[in-house]
């Protein structure tokens, strides 16, 4: 083992260097064997390698052509025959190959050099010629995840590419969670789009428009964005970070803020605190600020915690103070969480003994007058 690992190293040394002492001319690119349609003109991107030797042009030839074929260099937008190339660097061009007509479905080979002032260098290139390629696509996006609150528009923006030899519509669909919007946007234009036109060997930029419900917990989702032309199909994962909040409400089962309470008796009133937000509440407490000298005790003090959309019920006793008098008491209840807080004002009314003394009074006068009016009338009779 041991040996095998001192092999290892030297070849790891030893490889680099003898790349490094490479000098010379070297002709590239990196599909020379490739599929075109037939009929049409082939373009190959070529680059011209100068290692370890002086500044120089370097003339650019084609040995040899398929019969009836043309080839032409191209640099710069315009015919070129040789390139000129620095020490340790390197020019491109394209080469274009075109076809006679009538020319027949097959396999053609193209021989190319690059002659340098002492060095040369030859690359063989083989096209394979078929009447129509197969449709083939692609998908992509430069940021396929992204993060944000449920309130925001995730836009992704993404590449389709046709490698087919026909120009092809494209469809476009996505599968998303459950109240999930999905639009499709061209580049330029401000549309909405179910579909695009994309030429043979053509590529498109569109924007997909993601808009989560606005009641989202927060969490990561995926959705998958489907190009589809016949039988071919592509498909994009996309994925999503929503973050959040909570957002706390404060009030009763029935919704009334108000009730009545007897001085030195206690006042069960339940109160209902709701989580509205997109992420959970947690380690929730409870408190009041009633009328001097009242008591305020919740049941339970705590909740730990109170996940998006719902609800928990809490229990607050209240004692009005033994000194308090009739008429009407406000106290506010208060509900928070590290970051969101709620309050709700109860308006409590006092009911006394005096007071119930007076209600008394006023009934027993009432039933004497009742029975004072019954006696003048029937009584003459």
């Amino acid at each position: 083992m041991r040996r095998i690992a001192i092999a290892l190293l030297l070849l790891m040394f030893l490889v680099p260097a003898a790349w490094a002492k490479f000098t010379g001319i070297v002709l590239s690119t990196p599909f020379p064997d490739q599929a075109v349609q037939s009929g049409r003109t082939a373009v190959i991107p070529l680059t011209i390698h100068n290692f370890g030797l002086d500044p120089q042009p370097v003339k650019l030839k084609a040995l040899s052509l398929a019969k009836g074929w043309s080839a032409e260099f191209q640099g710069g937008a315009r015919d070129v025959g040789s390139v000129f190339v620095e020490p340790d660097g390197s020019r491109e061009v394209s080469l274009r190959l075109t076809p006679p007509k009538g020319v027949n479905a097959g396999e053609y080979t193209f021989r190319l050099a690059a002659e340098g002032k002492d060095h040369r260098a030859e690359l063989p290139i083989y096209l394979h010629l078929a009447k129509t390629l197969p449709d083939w696509l692609s998908i992509t996006a430069s940021l396929p995840t992204l993060k944000g609150a449920a309130t925001t528009q995730f836009s992704y923006d993404a590449k389709i590419s046709n490698k087919s030899g026909r120009d092809i519509l494209v469809n476009l669909s996505a599968s998303a969670p459950q109240g999930f919007e999905v639009a499709f946007k061209p580049q330029y234009g401000a549309q909405e789009v179910t579909g695009l036109q994309v030429k043979a060997g053509e590529d498109k930029n569109v924007t997909i428009n993601v808009n989560p419900p606005g009641d989202a917990t927060a969490g990561a989702y995926d959705l998958e964005v489907q190009a589809g032309a016949g039988d071919t199909r592509a498909a994009l994962r996309l994925h999503m970070v929503v973050s959040g909040k909570p957002s706390l409400v404060l009030t009763t089962p029935t919704g009334q803020l108000s009730g009545e309470a007897q001085v030195g008796r206690t006042e069960a009133v339940t109160l209902l605190v709701r989580n509205t937000g997109s992420a959970p509440a947690r380690d929730l407490s409870f408190s009041a600020e009633p009328p001097s000298h009242w008591k305020v005790n919740f049941e339970p003090k705590r909740v730990d915690v109170l996940p998006p959309n719902q609800d928990a019920k809490v229990t607050a006793s209240i004692v009005p103070a033994s000194q308090s008098l009739a008429g009407d008491y406000v106290v506010t209840f208060d509900a928070k969480d590290g970051s969101s807080r709620a309050s709700a004002n109860y308006r409590v009314t006092v009911m006394t003994s005096t007071m119930w003394g007076v209600i008394g009074i006023a009934i027993a006068a009432l039933a004497v007058l009742v029975v004072g009016f019954a006696v003048m009338r029937y009584g003459r009779r």
